[in-house]
């Protein structure tokens, strides 16, 4: 089996880190085996149109960046969503 290569991104700090994941996990157990965030730490993951793929295939996601953060952040390619700015 091939790895696959996964970029991922803090949703609140920005860092980035890619991984190599083997096929056949999904992307929480690819972000949990990582060690880019805290064991037992609980979160969710998204991709560039702000879907969570918590349970997808991680190999569905070879190339890409996925954003990391908290459960229901809103976090969508590095902007909280419905921010408004009041004049």
């Amino acid at each position: 089996m091939s790895t696959t290569t996964v970029t991922l991104r803090n949703a609140i700090s920005n860092a980035r880190q890619a991984i190599d994941v083997q096929p056949g996990q999904t992307v929480r157990q690819a972000v949990d085996n990582s060690g880019f965030i805290a064991a037992g730490s609980d979160f969710s993951v998204r991709d560039k149109n702000g879907q969570v793929v918590d349970d997808r295939p991680v190999e569905d996601y070879a190339n890409t960046v996925l954003s990391v953060g908290l459960p229901g952040d809103n976090v969508v390619g590095g902007v909280t969503a419905g921010v408004r700015r009041v004049r």
